[in-house]
């Protein structure tokens, strides 16, 4: 199941497409230029939103699909194929590893420390932490934010309660996903976008 995040990313994509159609059809160059500049700045992630953009704007009708030659359109395919690959490239995550990257946000504080330090840890898959309230509320909003694969309990005994952390197999069902997805967007593009190949 996508994550929210990429939810999101791919309800912006028609109108990204119809965005950039509009700007390519006006000769609004600088316009379109900018667009493509930020979503190249962005992180992988942004492949969901590049993806649902060029899908929207293979789905035009065929008087407009001459829309699909709009130079921004062959960037952001140009952009995504690489992404794309970069996940396919990586290699497969062993069976026993259950190493988490927590993303980076700038938060460096001592609970963010300890909770990467976990989470990196392949062979390690549960930690209790004994933390009062509201650092466990930190915890809870770090992992749920980045939708990691990590349940978090909370044991009611002693003081302060104990923070139960389990890392899930969904860690080793999505890293499967979302190879599948790649793969998928990346024989699409190839047929739909035969210049990015």
């Amino acid at each position: 199941m996508p994550s929210q995040r990429d939810q999101q990313l791919t309800a912006l994509g028609e109108p990204l497409a119809a965005l950039l159609s509009a700007a390519g059809g006006i000769g609004a160059a600088s316009t379109v230029q900018t667009i493509s500049h930020h979503v190249r700045k962005q992180d992988d992630a942004v492949a969901a939103l590049e993806m649902s953009a060029l899908r929207a704007a293979a789905a035009l009708s065929p008087g407009k699909r001459a829309l699909r030659t709009n130079t921004a359109f062959s960037v952001l395919a140009d952009d995504c194929m690489p992404r794309l690959r970069s996940r396919l490239d990586r290699p497969f995550r062993a069976h026993d590893d259950w190493s988490i990257e927590l993303p980076a946000d700038g938060c460096t504080c001592e609970l963010c420390v300890v909770l990467r330090r976990f989470l990196a840890d392949p062979g390690r898959r549960t930690f209790e932490w004994p933390l009062a309230e509201q650092r466990r509320r930190h915890v809870h909003s770090r992992i749920d934010g980045a939708e990691l694969p990590v349940t978090h309990l909370t044991r009611r005994q002693g003081r302060p309660y104990t923070l139960v952390l389990t890392k899930t197999d969904a860690l080793f069902t999505e890293d499967l996903q979302s190879r599948a997805s790649a793969a998928a967007d990346l024989e699409w593009l190839a047929a739909k976008w035969p210049r990015t190949v």
